[in-house]
């Protein structure tokens, strides 16, 4: 017979370390009702819940009817911008690897229906696929050599809302709230977590951000490096002699390309052919920067497979001037974690299953999913584990995963709410952070994964209970 042994007392550290999360982040919920509803929400959320709404998060924790989780993500007074920043705090904590990290930003699209869900209108969202009646999130993950998970979310509102102000009366929306493009979204988040970032840490996006020129300039005035996508059409040669980016890589001999190693996947490593070149600013001098800090550059990127070299992806970076080719190829690599650390919200703990109408339950639901999201990369990492992979099946905008060779993956334990509680430990570790900016240096690359194509994964907790049970009625 197999010894079931190990996996139980994995079970049981898990709990106990769910349980110890738990108690830090009760404090932000004011009464003991509100934390027997928080609590059992996020155990839902991490539970074998099929659709992890309101009616069945009810049902799992053993209650007849939903009407205290609909209460805690509606009319219950409690902080959920203080329980986000406890979420990013827990993250970068239990995500760090004694070096640098990657903050990525991207959009997710949510199908919604209906006149007055909040920002639901037809929109484009590339996880959908096209133009669908649906909410975008914009998120913030956070991905170093032993995860990633979501750290922060902005809800975008398209114009057809924030000038109806009636209607956003209607949802909720407070009346400070305007119109946003979701690089200015970005911008908010980024703000806010920047305080905390760890040294070396570096910024990627898409180009719904990387071709805003404000985004770029928003970021080099904050001393945060990146490297971010860009159209085709971009163009990044100064005046006089304005170059697109595609032509210049069109011209360049074979030779100037180089092979390098983008990330992990779940077969191996994935290598690409990148094409970096400095670009040189007349206006504004290579490596010009304020007294004391290091001096900066720019690159302009391609990226091709070697088997198909006629689709490129192409990129812009800022960043320390004497940072490697193969730094700029991790960092480009790692914009795709933000996919990894969505799927599993999305797929594991209910990032996309809420009902919710209103501005502040939409906040909320998506809130208490990172936590438990952030709750299984933290541990998946302290076990040396990595993230659970999403389940393979087809996304709409997403690239195809690779099927993973020499056997199935399986999913982390689900904790249960019978086994030991451990010590509490005080809330007020994760009221404050120690981490402060410091000037960023380039130093040895950052191995924080490859494209979201290249089926990514490591190793996954070894599982064996699946199925945990309810949690009490409070």
């Amino acid at each position: 017979m197999d010894d079931w042994s190990g996996d139980v007392a994995q079970v049981a550290e898990w709990d106990a370390q769910l349980e110890e999360l738990l108690l830090q982040v009760g404090d932000v919920f004011p009464r003991a009702d509100l934390r027997r509803r928080a609590a059992a929400c996020v155990r839902g959320l991490l539970g074998p819940v099929s659709r992890k709404n309101g009616w069945q998060l009810a049902e799992y924790a053993g209650w007849r009817r939903p009407d205290g989780q609909q209460h805690l993500l509606d009319r219950a007074k409690w902080d959920v911008d203080e329980l986000r920043d406890r979420v990013r705090r827990y993250a970068l904590d239990g995500l760090a690897d004694g070096g640098g990290g990657v903050l990525v930003i991207d959009e997710t699209g949510f199908a919604k229906k209906g006149q007055t869900s909040v920002g639901v209108a037809r929109q484009f969202t590339g996880s959908l696929g096209g133009v669908f009646p649906c909410q975008i999130g914009v998120f913030a993950a956070w991905a170093t050599t032993r995860g990633a998970t979501l750290v922060d979310r902005e809800i975008y509102l398209p114009q057809v809302w924030t000038d109806d102000r009636e209607r956003c009366a209607a949802a909720q929306v407070p009346g400070t709230v305007g119109f946003a493009t979701k690089p200015r979204l970005a911008e908010k988040m980024i703000d806010r977590v920047l305080p905390e970032l760890p040294e070396n840490t570096w910024l990627a996006a898409d180009e719904v951000y990387g071709r805003d020129g404000g985004f770029r300039s928003f970021a080099e005035s904050r001393q945060l490096p990146y490297v971010v996508n860009v159209p085709s059409a971009q163009t990044v040669l100064p005046k006089p002699g304005w170059r697109r980016i595609d032509k210049l890589a069109a011209a360049a001999d074979e030779g100037e390309w180089q092979l390098i190693e983008a990330g992990p996947s779940q077969t191996g490593s994935r290598w690409w052919q990148w094409w970096i070149r400095r670009i040189v600013d007349p206006e504004e001098p290579v490596g010009a920067a304020a007294q004391g800090q290091p001096w900066y550059g720019r690159w302009m990127i391609a990226r091709r497979r070697p088997e198909t070299p006629d689709d490129l992806d192409y990129y812009l970076a800022w960043g320390p001037a004497d940072t490697p080719p193969e730094h700029l190829a991790h960092v480009a690599g790692a914009r795709w974690r933000v996919e990894e650390a969505i799927k599993l919200g999305k797929h594991q703990c209910g990032l996309a299953d809420y009902e919710v109408r209103h501005w502040h339950g939409w906040y909320r639901h998506i809130t208490l999913s990172m936590l438990a999201a952030a709750f299984l990369a933290v541990q998946a990492a302290a076990d040396g584990f990595g993230v659970p992979p999403p389940p393979q099946e087809a996304v709409g905008g997403d690239e195809p995963e690779e099927e993973p060779k020499g056997g199935s993956t399986r999913t982390p334990p689900v904790p249960s709410s019978s086994s030991p509680t451990p010590r509490p430990r005080s809330a007020g570790s994760l009221r404050s952070s120690t981490r402060h900016p410091r000037p960023r240096a380039a130093g040895s690359p950052t191995d924080c994964g490859g494209h979201a194509g290249d089926g990514i994964t490591r190793p996954t907790p070894t599982s064996i209970i699946e199925e945990a049970g309810p949690v009490n009625s409070p």
